[in-house]
């Protein structure tokens, strides 16, 4: 629980310090908690790396493509901060250290893993465009002629 509070916390922050739109950052805070829970729920039961890490920006994505619709805003304005907290970033950094240490085969491990989890969040996003946007952006059919 403390994870998924952190997780919208942090959200909330990113979107404040880029100058977000209060009630962008507010929804985005909240798509990074729902986003995280999954992640954690996954995390438990799935001992694959890439699973949780999908599945919680599969989330993001679905729940930002849903708030654009609603508030008119761009996509963008709700993802960007949502997901951040999934960010292999100390990975990353891991990896540069480790391989600065000397230990080629550690830190190309981490650097791997942090490029792997990168490429989960980018197919998870992706993928919930691909579903949820046309889902929810559908035209409506021109009424009969005349009449209501």
């Amino acid at each position: 629980m403390t994870a998924v509070a952190l997780a919208a916390g942090s959200a909330l922050l990113f979107g404040v310090v880029y100058q977000c739109p209060w009630r962008a950052v507010l929804l985005a805070g909240l798509m990074a908690a729902v986003g995280w829970g999954v992640y954690a729920a996954l995390a438990k039961v799935a001992h694959l790396m890439i699973l949780p890490d999908f599945a919680g920006a599969l989330a993001v994505g679905a729940l930002a493509e849903v708030a654009a619709v609603w508030r008119r805003q761009p996509v963008s304005l709700f993802v960007v901060p949502a997901i951040i907290p999934f960010v292999p970033g100390y990975t990353a950094y891991q990896s540069m250290l480790t391989l600065i240490q000397g230990h080629l085969v550690s830190g190309l491990g981490l650097g791997l893993s942090a490029i792997v989890i990168a490429g989960s969040l980018a197919v998870g996003l992706a993928l919930a465009t691909a579903v949820v946007r046309p889902l929810v952006h559908r035209r409506r059919l021109p009424g009969p002629v005349g009449g209501r």
